[in-house]
């Protein structure tokens, strides 16, 4: 399978990596601990794409 990673967990980066996961294994790579956190736990980017 394909692999990605996506570097910045801004709006474009969260939008990218969430358009590639569908067809490839894909990494999210965010420079903030705690927004990696809450996207792990929440399964959104409640900073940058919330919902």
């Amino acid at each position: 399978m394909t692999r990605v990673s996506v570097i910045g967990a801004g709006s474009w980066g969260t939008a990218v990596a969430a358009i590639a996961c569908g067809n490839a294994d894909t990494v999210l790579w965010a420079r903030r601990p705690e927004l990696a956190e809450a996207m792990r736990d929440r399964h959104e980017n409640p900073d940058y794409l919330p919902g």
